[in-house]
C-alpha cells in the first residue's frame, strides 16, 4: 500500500532545483543555522499534503540555507537536507505559519536542532525533546530500525514480533500525545498532532478531540483536513450510500457514480505508478471475470499525472483492466480521491445496487468471497 505521506519524502529527493528567493510574493521565512552544514547541500522543503507542484529547495551556504515561502494557511512541512533520505536526522516534520522560523543546531544535519523566532516554537522543541527523552518514544524509535533491518532480511516471523510490540509502544505514544494537545489547546501545533502523530480511527473520539481546541488552533490547514477527514469518514462509511462524483474517462467523456446504479460496483482507486496496486490488479481481474455477467462491473479512479496519461493507459492495457477508467490526472488532488479522503492506494468500496457501500479496502481473494457472499 502507497501512502501520500511516506511518498513526500521521495517526491522531496527527486525535485527539480527552484531557488526558493526567485518566489515573486513571500510572507514566510525559515532559516537554518547548522554549524556542520557543508556549503553547496541541497535543502528541501514541502507542504507534507501538498501535490508535487508545492516542492522547494535551496543551495545551502556554509553553515545555513534560508528559504522565503508563500504561505496561506498554517500547515505541515518537511525539511530535507540533502538526497539521503534515509540517514538519521537528515529530515524533520514541523508546523510551519506566516512568519519567521528559524533552526539552530550543530549540523550538518537536523540532530539536536532547536526551533526559534515563532510564538509556537516553544511546542516544536517540545514535542521535538519528547522524541528523543521519552521511553516511549525511543524505545519506537529502535522498534522502527528493527523493522526496518527484518524487512530487508525478509524475516516475517521476526517482522511479525515487532509489529506486536511496536502497537504496544505506539499505544502508549498515543496517551501522551492526547495529554500534549489537552495541555495546548490554543497551540497551532496541537491541529498537527491530531492530524499526523495520533492515529485515531474513531471518528467520534477524533471529533472530540478536535473539538478540543479554540477556533483559532483548528483554522489551519491541519485542522481543516482532520476536520474534512471526519466527514468523509462518516459519508463514506458502511451502510452509507456512497457520495456522488463525476469524471472523465480515457476519452474525455464524463463519467457519474449514478450511472451505474442498478448494478454492483466495485470504486477501484490506483494508479499505473502504484507498484501494490498493479500487484494486486491481477486478484481484481480475476473477480471482474468471475462476476462480470452477475450484474457487477468495476469503476477505476485513477491518481496519475497530468503528464502521464500514456502510463495510465498502457498500464490499463498492460493489465487487462476491461471496464470503465476514470480520473482528472491530478495525483494525489485527483477530486473523487479527496472527496473520499483517500490517503493511501489501492483502495476501494464494494456497491449495492442501491449504492449503498457494502464493504471497503477487499485485497486478494476477499473480494471474490464477498461477491460470493452478496450476488446471490
Amino acid at each position: 500500500m502507497l501512502n501520500r505521506h511516506v511518498l513526500t519524502l521521495a517526491m522531496l529527493a527527486a525535485t527539480t532545483l527552484a531557488t526558493a528567493a526567485a518566489t515573486a510574493q513571500t510572507n514566510t521565512v525559515v532559516e537554518g543555522k547548522l554549524a556542520g552544514l557543508q556549503e553547496g547541500t541541497v535543502v528541501y522543503l514541502a507542504p507534507i499534503f501538498a501535490s508535487s507542484t508545492k516542492r522547494d529547495s535551496v543551495i545551502a551556504g556554509k553553515g545555513g540555507f534560508r528559504f522565503n515561502i508563500q504561505v496561506t494557511d498554517g500547515d505541515i512541512y518537511l525539511l530535507q537536507i540533502g538526497k539521503e533520505r534515509n540517514a538519521a536526522g537528515s529530515a524533520q516534520l514541523f508546523y510551519l505559519q506566516p512568519g519567521t522560523l528559524q533552526l539552530t543546531g550543530p549540523g550538518p544535519l537536523l540532530t539536536d536542532a532547536v526551533y526559534s523566532g515563532s510564538s509556537y516554537a516553544a511546542d516544536l522543541n517540545s514535542l521535538a525533546k519528547a522524541a528523543k527523552t521519552e521511553p516511549a518514544f525511543i524505545e519506537a524509535a529502535a522498534l522502527g530500525k528493527a523493522m526496518n533491518e527484518a524487512y530487508q532480511q525478509k524475516d516475517t516471523v521476526k517482522m511479525k514480533d515487532l509489529q506486536q510490540q511496536y502497537r504496544r509502544v505506539d499505544s502508549i505514544k498515543s496517551i501522551y500525545y492526547r495529554e500534549w494537545v489537552r495541555q495546548h489547546p490554543a497551540s497551532p501545533v496541537s491541529a498537527m498532532v491530531l492530524s499526523f502523530y495520533l492515529r485515531e480511527t474513531d471518528m467520534d473520539k477524533l471529533q472530540q478531540q478536535l473539538n478540543q481546541l479554540t477556533p483559532a488552533a483548528k483554522k489551519n490547514a491541519p485542522g481543516k483536513k482532520m476536520q474534512h477527514s471526519i466527514n468523509a469518514s462518516k459519508a463514506t462509511a458502511i451502510g452509507k450510500v456512497a457520495p456522488e462524483f463525476t469524471q472523465n474517462d480515457t476519452l474525455g467523456k464524463p463519467v457519474s457514480l449514478k450511472d451505474f446504479r442498478g448494478k454492483y460496483v466495485l470504486i477501484d482507486f490506483w494508479a499505473s505508478w502504484c507498484v501494490p496496486c498493479r500487484k494486486e490488479n491481477p486478484a481484481v481481474v480475476k473477480a471482474f471475470n468471475a462476476f462480470k455477467d452477475k450484474n457487477f462491473t468495476i469503476l477505476s479512479v485513477s491518481l496519475d499525472r497530468q503528464d502521464a496519461k500514456d502510463k495510465w493507459l498502457k498500464a490499463i492495457h498492460d493489465d487487462n483492466l476491461t471496464w470503465t477508467h476514470v480520473s482528472d490526472l491530478n495525483f494525489w488532488d485527483n477530486a473523487v480521491s479527496r472527496q473520499y479522503d483517500i490517503r493511501s492506494i489501492p483502495a476501494n468500496y464494494l456497491l449495492g445496487p442501491d449504492g449503498v457501500i457494502l464493504a471497503k479496502n477487499l485485497r486478494g481473494e476477499e473480494l471474490e468471497k464477498k461477491l460470493e457472499e452478496v450476488i446471490k
